[in-house]
């Protein structure tokens, strides 16, 4: 803040007040810096406290009498001061009462606001100290106010810039250089003002003018370069979302909603800073030409100075809470209108029973029940895991290599032999169990990958790269036992095909049908043949149970999913289907894997899609989006027939299909700060941008103005991720 010139009587007394008083705010603001760390837990009692405290200090400000010396002349300024205070104290009080999750960008957020509130609360001060009669003790709070101003545009400078970076996202790392030059660039601007204050001389005015005028002019470019930015990014939103449809539609037309949102925030904060020290530019040059002729109007044009840095600070904490999304939640877009989920429903599969001879229909429905009794504990399931980490049950077992093929063939069908033949495994751990949840997966995956998206489901979370990668030793496994026990979830039961079904049935004493030679088909048939770590055949079961593999028998246990869902659906309360997808989404070409999907949301059980990761899902984003049925594979050419034949309706299978994926990847959820949202809709960005070609030589890159350097790791990136940060930036 700024105020018309002082007299000499200030002198040498007031430029080290001033000066003391700088520093101090420079120093109390350095207390928190952002993205120091994980946000704090704040118990109620402290944000409790913290709103009495601010509130009653605030009421303090507004109903403090007036001071004797006060001529009644600033009433417009004392209005602006106290109305700007009161409205910043609000702010910050809805803001520290707005629950939320743990967010380190929410809680720098709030420290802005409360740093523009305490800087209010000190040109609150001066202005008191004025009326009182103060003078050589004014000084000291508008110097403190002015320190304060240096870290808080710090911080919200720093803010900004995570959002780009979330945005962009893609690792780099952010030279902070630009930050602390403006920062010294303010520094000097108030030290100069408080050398015209002190001393009333014209190199203080010519000082603050020469500092002000090259802040002005990158503060603009700035502005402009990131509203043009975002304006770019829409454009190609816009572009895209002609061509794709669903869920995939709807997510670009939300991201398009944020970037306007946002857009209009920044300009409106750009703005507001741009016209305050423009202003207050102004007023320095008139005041540097007319040094000798000091008129009255330049002391309410100093006025109007005050008023507007008033105003900047309201709008920008306003833009701070709802850019921060502490005030400012977007609603996520729907999974599908009524109109489509009603089509969908209508056009599942047929069901098998439909291609029965007469009189097959009671061994047939035997089965379904059979099947749908071999349901597993988790408690079992983690039992089976820590016997493969010990290595006795299947020796060349390797937790980051080994596929469930592997541990089906190595370890299952071995412990799973009784006498000359065999049962499930489910069977014989524990007879008649009726599953909560059924898991749809595919064999090519890794089995730590099929345990991980067990155990993720269990937790509530969306992905299991990370728990998976925890299984790999005793210890991981024994604090995820522990994160089960606390939640009460060792007991959860699933059907999983791998353990339900019983493979001596089916596939135990050899590898199914062999394809052509020198086909794909015949490639993955024989890869299947072999242990994927010790390269070893797998060896065949000698066992004597009858092999039912023909669709046609009513005993055969591989083809009856669909109807075994609905026979669960209808005798277990909450049941719903759990899909974990592998890191390079095989499962997505699998027809059986597809089929038990969709029918699993034509029957209206609650989904619930595992992913390996966020970045998996990003990488494949251009197949995801144009997925079809008809492009899947299955084990033999019969199977695909036989499931295609099955589907009503192609075109609304294959809707169902992506809407499913894309409504389940993790994205969205019910409360999300501004720095994850910035990431979310650079993801969706980055999807349609990788099939664009670069048409953004020509625009304006934001980053070549405020310094940014790039790492070692960013040398290396693809080439679709340099082309989609062209178009972005």
């Amino acid at each position: 803040m700024v105020v018309a010139p002082g007299d000499p009587e200030f002198g040498v007394r007031t430029a080290w007040i001033w000066t003391a008083g700088l520093t101090c705010g420079l120093l109390l603001g350095m207390i928190h810096q952002p993205n120091a760390g994980a946000a704090p837990k704040v118990s109620w009692g402290a944000k409790l406290f913290s709103c009495i405290l601010i509130s009653s200090l605030t009421g303090l400000a507004i109903l403090f009498p007036r001071g004797p010396v006060d001529d009644h002349e600033d009433d417009i300024l004392r209005f602006f001061t106290l109305g700007s205070l009161s409205v910043i104290a609000l702010l910050h009080v809805l803001c520290l009462l707005k629950s939320h999750p743990p967010s380190c960008y929410m809680t720098d957020a709030k420290w802005c606001i409360f740093g523009i509130w305490l800087g209010r609360m000190s040109y609150w001060l001066y202005e008191i100290s004025l009326e009182y009669g103060w003078r050589s003790f004014a000084s000291f709070p508008l110097s403190l106010n002015c320190g304060f101003d240096s870290v808080v545009c710090c911080w919200i400078l720093m803010l900004f810039q995570c959002r780009l970076q979330a945005l962009h996202g893609i690792t780099r790392t952010a030279s902070r250089l630009w930050l602390y030059i403006f920062v010294a660039a303010l520094f000097l601007t108030y030290y100069f003002e408080g050398l015209r204050l002190g001393y009333d001389t014209r190199l203080g005015d010519c000082c603050g003018l020469a500092v002000r005028l090259p802040f002005l002019c990158f503060w603009a470019s700035y502005i402009i370069s990131v509203c043009v930015s975002i304006t770019n990014c829409m454009a190609s939103l816009r572009m895209e979302s002609m061509k794709v449809r669903g869920l995939a539609k709807q997510q670009i037309l939300w991201a398009i909603g944020i970037l306007r949102m946002e857009r209009v925030l920044c300009a409106v904060v750009g703005i507001s800073w741009f016209l305050s020290y423009s202003l207050q530019a102004f007023v320095l040059a008139l005041q540097t030409w007319q040094q000798n002729d000091y008129e009255s109007s330049q002391e309410s044009l100093w006025g109007w100075v005050d008023i507007l840095g008033h105003v900047d600070g309201v709008i920008s904490c306003v833009n701070l809470a709802f850019l921060s999304g502490i005030l400012w939640q977007s609603s996520p877009p729907a999974e599908t209108d009524a109109e489509t989920e009603s089509k969908a429903r209508l056009r599942g599969l047929s069901s098998m029973a439909s291609f029965l001879e007469a009189g097959e229909e009671p061994l047939y429905h035997a089965k379904i029940e059979e099947l749908a009794h071999r349901g597993i504990r988790l408690a079992f399931l983690l039992d089976f895991w820590e016997e493969l980490l010990e290595g006795t049950l299947m020796p060349s077992f390797d937790a980051e290599r080994s596929l469930t093929n592997d541990v089906v063939r190595l370890a299952i069908i071995p412990r799973s032999r009784v006498g000359r033949g065999g049962k499930a495994l489910a069977s014989i751990w524990e007879n008649s169990v009726l599953p909560r949840n059924m898991v749809t997966h595919n064999w090519t995956n890794r089995f730590a990958c099929l345990v991980g998206g067990i155990v993720a489901d269990a937790l509530n979370e969306g992905t299991y790269e990370e728990l998976a990668e925890q299984l790999n030793s005793e210890e991981g496994v024994e604090k995820l036992r522990n994160r089960l026990l606390e939640c009460g979830k060792m007991d959860v039961t699933y059907w999983v095909c791998a353990f339900s079904v019983n493979q001596h049935a089916s596939i135990c004493g050899g590898y199914g049908p062999e394809p052509p030679e020198d086909t794909p088909e015949w490639q993955a048939w024989d890869q299947k043949r072999y242990d994927s770590v010790s390269l070893q055949k797998f060896p065949l079961c000698r066992c004597s149970q009858p092999k039912i593999l023909s669709h046609a028998n009513p005993a055969c246990e591989l083809n009856k999913f669909d109807d075994m869902m609905r026979y669960l659906d209808r005798r277990v309360l909450l049941f719903s289907h759990v899909i974990i997808v592998d890191q390079q989404f095989e499962l997505l070409r699998r027809a059986w894997c597809v089929a038990e999907i969709v029918e699993g949301n034509v029957l209206g059980i609650p989904a619930k899609i595992k992913v390996f990761s966020q970045a998996a899902v990003d990488g494949h984003y251009d197949w995801l989006a144009v997925m079809d049925v008809r492009d899947c594979s299955a084990s033999s050419a019969t199977d695909k027939a036989f499931i295609l034949g099955k589907i009503a309706d192609v075109e609304a299978f294959n809707l169902k299909l992506q809407q499913l994926v894309f409504s389940a990847e993790g994205l969205f959820s019910d409360w999300i700060d501004g720095q994850e949202r910035s990431r979310q809709v650079g993801r969706i960005l980055r999807r349609c941008l990788s099939k664009a070609p670069s048409t953004a030589s020509t625009r304006l890159h934001w980053r070549d103005l405020v310094g940014w350097s790039e790492t070692e790791a960013e040398a290396t990136s693809t080439s679709s991720e340099t082309e989609s940060e062209k178009l972005m930036w």
